[in-house]
């Protein structure tokens, strides 16, 4: 890879958060990556090109952003926090493939400005990537699930926590509803580990990168079925230590009766003591139309 140019250098970066001009808030999880290696690793997983816009969440100073826009097409970073503005203003010329929007990223809608941005630059695909801060992981992720999201790819550092939950295997106590509702839109092609000392400050976790790749066409739910069957799992895992029968009963609109929903789980061979935690997301999916037909 070219060497990065001074004026958008990790070096340059850090050096103006080191005088002093800017301090960092542990509470918006600004703990921001040095490591440039880490930076490469992750810019190479996003397998970016001069036809692919980045959507990038949570820039901070700007390092990540840096070595994405050497090999895309454009980034757009999106930054809760305006103050970090001249950090950016300073650090990024008019001539770099990269800009910024001021906003909460949960309060915008990423898919719509994905397709505005690949319009206006001639891009065929587009990326999702960045540092999420613990409090908008889970509702940014749920975010992209369902139909027509735009996202060729989405690369995520996260905290290793909560990567173990979405990656955990059915009948583990990590497995919950983000891992669930993932799993239809999103397979897990890479993970890889991120040591706290990789980043300024440092956190009292380590992080994890994931790399989520669409789901293939015909093996996601019916698009009419989607917003009922997020329903159904919210309703199972809620209270997730009592079994499925007695979490769904009373709780979930279109629950047939315990008798009936208990015939329904005998005849898919599923025992009738079963709890959420021990249901595949395939097995979900089947039980809920099994039971709509009931």
């Amino acid at each position: 890879m070219d060497s990065m140019p001074d004026s958008t250098s990790t070096r340059l970066l850090m050096l103006q958060l080191k005088l002093g001009r800017f301090h960092q808030k542990r509470e918006l999880g600004q703990h921001f990556l040095l490591d440039e290696s880490i930076l490469e690793k992750i810019s190479d997983a996003c397998v970016p090109g001069t036809d692919t816009c980045v959507i990038e969440i949570g820039p901070g100073a700007g390092t990540l952003t840096t070595v994405l826009a050497q090999s895309s097409g454009h980034v757009l970073a999106i930054e809760y926090d305006r103050r970090l503005k001249y950090v950016h203003d300073e650090a990024f010329s008019g001539d770099d493939p990269v800009s910024f929007l001021y906003e909460d990223a949960l309060r915008v809608s990423l898919s719509s400005i994905a397709t505005k941005l690949m319009a206006e630059k001639g891009c065929s695909s587009a990326i999702l990537a960045g540092n999420l801060p613990f409090q908008i992981t889970s509702p940014l992720l749920f975010r992209q699930c369902g139909p027509d999201q735009p996202w060729k790819r989405i690369v995520v550092m996260i905290q290793k926590e909560v990567a173990d939950r979405i990656t955990s295997p059915h009948n583990c106590r990590q497995y919950g509803i983000l891992t669930v509702k993932l799993a239809y839109w999103w397979k897990i092609t890479e993970r890889f580990e991120v040591p706290a000392k990789s980043f300024r400050p440092a956190p009292k976790v380590d992080a994890s990168v994931l790399v989520l790749e669409p789901v293939n066409a015909g093996q996601t739910p019916e698009v009419d079925d989607w917003n009922g069957l997020s329903l159904f799992i919210d309703t199972a895992f809620n209270q997730r230590r009592k079994k499925l029968v007695n979490s769904l009963a009373g709780r979930w609109p279109y629950f047939p009766g315990r008798d009936v929903f208990l015939e329904i789980l005998d005849e898919m061979n599923i025992p009738r003591d079963v709890r959420a935690e021990a249901l595949e997301p395939s097995t979900f999916y089947s039980l809920y139309r099994n039971l709509l037909k009931s």
